[in-house]
């Protein structure tokens, strides 16, 4: 005897709406599990559709379309927030425990850009219960029995399976994250010992401009009439709340690098903070990364070119990935571009500092998933100089190789021994950021055969943004000593101020960021960088870099080779 599939499928539900009661009467366990726990899988499963045995959730879509893994995940449409967004013109609605448990009469009732509020042309809603919210993950219909689009995916969970999946979504976005008071909001900023003061100014002085002479102004001056423009009547939403003036606190960091993470927790146990903006270190940004990703806390776009590279972790959003980058985008160029014959060397020449291990980490990274000829390492320690002697030495160990020259301009004293070799290089890279511009430190006779990782606008580009910034830090009686820095901090003022108002009071740090993971590219925003992208999970901005050559002279051109190469 065969079984209808939708009775199999009604089968679940039964012993759900039976279970109901018993979920509601023993909150400190799910489905068999502590609480605590079933938090854990169930985020899992919503936002990585990972059941709670290790395997893939599964879904029908269409009617009939089977999907599985994070084809299913609820984060996928509805952010990881669970408040729902508005891109492409496709509207998601929220699915946050607070807002489902709550009844949604109109716009006002939708989180986020006025966009959002816009696209939502529903008919009301009643408030979701356990029961029904579990009719709409199974079988796709809300409160009132109306279906959902046929891409809402129907879920093939077993009974315990949904409601560890219920037990998170209740919880999801319903308290309101650390650093936010009755009125007001902490940010934080870092700087370390060792950051040259006046970079640190150059940073620091548009950061506090920004929220003392324009967000704390504005709302010192408009006060509840700001407010009623986004919130209505009275400038106030739902609970009361109003938006919040920010304090920016600095926390310094003495020391050596493996205390930060201590002097961290200690900072932010005696003043909690939303989330950490900007910032400046001497040398890798890893142990402040380790510590935001640990306390989930956002933090937004430190001046650093030696970031963590974790493509998949979540709380720290950088401009680029820095020397890795380049190290990346060469491997790149190289794989596609230039033909190399079968057995030619690939030579990777670097000091065995910060800098170096992040290029060469990420040439010989990525050329293990595009290049087939073999890579060797010569490696600098500490002092060791080079000379003539080392590059013809060098040459001659690697007749013909291609040499990726990882080093800045005081390790090149004599290398255009390079061009002078019986069997010379065939192919020469260097990195634009080590050598700090310096690309006459780069001799004549190598330019020929020679290529640079430009990570930026090239020379000429990005005059309208350079009009913007400086306009701006006049209009803030800001110095423009060192403009590149004070552009990064206006970056990021400029995303804020979107940020901010999008966000109204719902002060949830995975909001924030599924707010600045929705940013459209932005084109003219930046000094540095021709575009910054964004999209969800994506912690790279800047995703490309130019090839370049140098012409001849004293003041060379630059030669492009390459569009803005992402691959």
């Amino acid at each position: 005897m065969t079984i209808p599939r939708l009775a199999v499928r009604l089968f679940p539900l039964v012993l759900l709406l039976i279970l109901v009661p018993a979920l509601a009467a023993a909150e400190e366990a799910v489905a068999g599990r502590p609480a605590a726990e079933a938090l854990r899988l169930g985020e899992a499963m919503y936002q990585r559709g990972i059941l709670p045995s290790g395997k893939p959730m599964r879904a029908l879509v269409q009617g009939d379309l089977e999907l599985s893994g994070t084809m299913t995940t609820c984060a996928n449409c509805h952010m990881r927030s669970g408040l729902g967004s508005a891109e492409g013109g496709i509207f998601t609605p929220p699915t946050s425990g607070k807002k489902l448990y709550g009844p949604l009469t109109g716009q006002q009732d939708i989180p986020g850009p006025t966009m959002s509020r816009s696209m939502f042309q529903s008919p009301p809603r009643p408030a979701y219960d356990d029961a029904s919210l579990l009719r709409a993950l199974l079988y796709g219909v809300d409160p009132t029995g109306r279906k959902f689009s046929a891409t809402m995916p129907r879920y093939l969970l077993e009974p315990d399976e949904a409601r560890i999946l219920l037990h998170y979504i209740k919880q999801l976005s319903s308290t309101t994250s650390p650093g936010i008071t009755d009125t007001r909001m902490h940010l934080a900023t870092i700087v370390s010992d060792g950051v040259a003061p006046q970079a640190w100014e150059a940073q620091l002085g548009p950061l506090k401009a920004f929220f003392d002479k324009e967000w704390n102004a504005r709302l010192a001056i408009l006060g509840s009439q700001w407010n009623a423009r986004w919130f209505g009547s009275g400038g106030k939403p739902s609970g009361g709340l109003t938006y919040r003036e920010v304090s920016l606190e600095v926390w310094r960091l003495k020391g050596k690098p493996e205390t930060w993470e201590t002097q961290l927790a200690e900072y932010y146990r005696k003043k909690p903070v939303f989330a950490v903006v900007g910032g400046m270190v001497s040398g890798s940004w890893s142990p402040v990364h380790r510590f935001c990703e640990k306390g989930k806390i956002p933090c937004l776009f430190p001046a650093t070119e030696l970031p963590q590279v974790a493509e998949h972790d979540l709380y720290t959003l950088y401009f680029s990935k820095g020397y890795f980058q380049e190290g990346e985008s060469a491997a790149k160029y190289l794989s596609r571009v230039v033909e190399l014959p079968p057995g030619r060397e690939v030579v990777q020449v670097f000091r065995d500092d910060e800098a170096g291990r992040a290029l060469s980490r990420g040439f010989a990274e990525t050329w293990l998933k595009f290049g087939k000829n073999p890579v060797r390492e010569v490696k600098l320690e500490g002092t060791g100089a080079t000379g003539a002697t080392f590059w013809k030495e060098l040459a001659a160990r690697h007749p013909g190789a291609v040499l990726l020259i990882w080093l800045p301009a005081g390790d090149l004293a004599g290398v255009e021994q390079l061009a002078l070799a019986p069997q010379r290089p065939s192919t020469l890279f260097f990195s634009s950021t080590l050598l700090e511009d310096r690309s006459q430190a780069l001799p004549e006779p190598l330019r020929d055969f020679s290529f640079l990782t430009w990570p930026k606008r090239l020379p000429g580009d990005g005059d309208y943004t350079r009009q913007l910034v400086r306009g701006w830090l006049g209009n803030k009686k800001l110095p423009v000593a060192d403009l590149a820095t004070s552009a990064q901090s206006y970056f990021i003022t400029r995303m804020l101020s979107v940020a901010l108002i999008d966000m109204g009071t719902d002060y949830y740090r995975d909001f924030f960021l599924d707010l600045l993971d929705c940013t459209p590219d932005q084109v003219n925003s930046s000094l540095r960088y021709p575009v910054l992208s964004f999209g969800p999970g994506q912690r790279y901005a800047s995703k490309g870099c130019y090839i370049v050559a140098l012409g001849k002279g004293a003041q060379p051109k630059l030669v492009k080779k390459s569009d803005w190469v992402i691959y």
